[in-house]
């Protein structure tokens, strides 16, 4: 029999309600280690200042590439560690998310709700997924799941009212397929693109701007914008003059 993570938090801790300064250095030890695992994390990549534009991969071909790894191994945060929603005030709730939060940005692991959602439910969800696998993205945003997979709509940590499956299932209940150009396909990227970067660097996003997504900036043969790499294949047959 599979005993449940809130249970061994309370055996753990039996006081952590009841004695006031026993929960405050818990909490502040807890903060401690998220603080820890924010300014120490590891990657599979190794470290560069630069990177070649080809070196770049689409998000689809990363999801299948990319390296897995249990959430609690990478970060050293475990599930057990985050007290149970209902053992917390929503002070204290408000204390320790936050940090929680900035630490899965610097995993480039995002839990993001597309809907306003109360904060102790927002904790609620992240700490009942948190044993969940993340996926070592170097290129695109990964994204924390508030819903395990196979949970009915509205059933997850988040109810009915917050539930963001619910929400997409209802958002795309009455859409197709839709054939679009390639010039609808390249503005939908940029449209999404723009998106990412405005959740991953906030005011800083233009400075990543995707230039080579948005045709404004082609050359004037219809050519996106290549970031002064210039026509690779040219500088190919330019190497090779002495060839001829």
């Amino acid at each position: 029999m599979q005993v449940s993570p809130d249970i061994i938090f309370a055996k753990q801790n039996p006081n952590f309600r009841e004695n006031l300064p026993v929960m405050k250095k818990y909490l502040h030890q807890l903060l401690g280690d998220i603080a820890f695992a924010k300014a120490n994390v590891s990657s599979p990549y190794p470290e560069k200042t630069s990177y070649e534009i080809w070196e770049w991969v689409s998000e689809e071909e990363e999801e299948k590439t990319a390296p897995r790894i249990p959430l609690e191994a990478w970060t050293g945060i475990k599930k057990e560690q985050l007290p149970p929603a209902d053992m917390l005030t929503d002070e204290e709730i408000h204390l320790i998310f936050p940090p929680l939060k900035e630490m899965l940005e610097a995993y480039n692991w995002l839990i993001v709700f597309v809907i306003e959602v109360p904060e102790r439910l927002q904790y609620k969800a992240l700490r009942e997924n948190f044993d969940q696998e993340a996926v070592q993205k170097r290129w695109h945003m990964g994204l924390f799941e508030t819903c395990k997979k196979g949970t009915p709509h509205g059933q997850c940590a988040l109810g009915e009212e917050y539930c963001q499956c619910a929400y997409f299932a209802e958002l795309h209940k009455d859409m197709v397929d839709e054939d679009l150009t390639p010039e609808e396909e390249r503005a939908r990227e940029l449209d999404c693109e723009i998106t990412y970067l405005k959740i991953r660097h906030g005011s800083d996003w233009m400075r990543y701007y995707p230039y080579h997504l948005d045709p404004d900036y082609d050359d004037k043969d219809g050519n996106p914008h290549d970031y002064g790499f210039g026509d690779l294949d040219e500088e190919e047959d330019e190497d090779d003059w002495w060839k001829k």
